[in-house]
């Protein structure tokens, strides 16, 4: 029996042709959408963003954060921050103006930020005029990363407009790949132009994934990770976002005795700093 958690698995071919990478996220995203309130065609979106996230995060640098934003031509945003702690990702959603929800197309463009290994970051900005958020992240892949690599994400939502399942692979295509490997993925990589079907079936398994898309090609599992949606938010990085606050503003605040309220915008969490903590602030600045 298929092992249903939600997970990423990264894989090479014994042959060095491909590496492989498939993930099950149906819970991240449930529980995403679920703080957002999301349904339907904004379910399914935001949930590949969080998808894409975590596959790029894995073949990219899967020890370093990844984070993507999806900015809509009418100013809302999507957001998709995986991190390698614990496999913790986590979003948010900021509609456009007039409430209206943030969808692919013209004017639409997606930025991806990756830490590097010394800290520093790396950010690409491509079109998010696609069909697709695959389509997209494949781009992506292939203009600002030269990653040779095919990609596909899925957030299936029933008829009520409820996530039933998630899940996403890369593909890539390593130097060693001969013409005999590479025209046997190619074909089977055709069945998998449409994942919705295909991973409903097996409920967005990682593992059956990976087997369908690796079928007859022998390979080692070179790293197996939970995932899941949560939040890094805390009361030490409340106390450190006001922190930029001047001495003078501060100040102010604790001669009026303000409590001053902050909300997470990935999580909803609130978090209220009293006077005598802006006081103790002051004091250290």
């Amino acid at each position: 029996m298929a092992d249903i958690r939600d997970r990423a698995i990264r894989a090479v071919t014994e042959d060095g042709s491909f590496r492989v990478i498939t993930a099950r996220t149906s819970e991240v995203v449930r529980e995403g959408v679920k703080k957002h309130g999301l349904k339907g065609a904004e379910a399914r979106l935001f949930g590949e963003l969080l998808t894409g996230a975590i596959l790029v995060r894995e073949t990219m640098a899967p020890s370093h954060r990844v984070q993507i934003i999806l900015s809509g031509h009418d100013g809302g945003q999507m957001v998709a921050d995986s991190h390698p702690e614990t496999g913790l990702t986590r979003g948010f959603v900021s509609r456009g103006e007039g409430g209206a929800p943030v969808t692919l197309g013209a004017d639409a463009v997606m930025k991806v930020i990756r830490t590097l290994p010394r800290g520093s970051l790396h950010q690409s900005i491509v079109a998010a005029d696609g069909e697709s958020v695959s389509a997209v992240l494949m781009a992506y892949m292939q203009g600002s990363e030269q990653v040779t690599a095919t990609l596909g994400v899925a957030s299936v939502v029933d008829g009520e407009g409820y996530v039933a399942a998630s899940a996403g692979f890369i593909v890539q295509l390593l130097p060693e790949v001969q013409q005999g490997p590479l025209a046997v993925m190619t074909e089977r990589l055709g069945d998998f132009a449409y994942l919705d079907d295909g991973i409903v079936g097996s409920d967005a398994s990682a593992e059956v994934l990976l087997f369908e898309l690796l079928y007859g090609m022998p390979h080692e599992k070179l790293a197996d990770s939970d995932v899941h949606y949560g939040c890094s938010c805390s009361d030490e990085r409340a106390i450190a976002a006001i922190s930029v606050l001047g001495r003078a503003e501060l100040g102010q605040m604790v001669a009026k005795g303000e409590v001053v309220e902050m909300t997470c915008e990935y999580c909803g969490r609130l978090w209220s700093v009293g006077p005598e903590r802006l006081r103790a602030l002051l004091a250290d600045n």
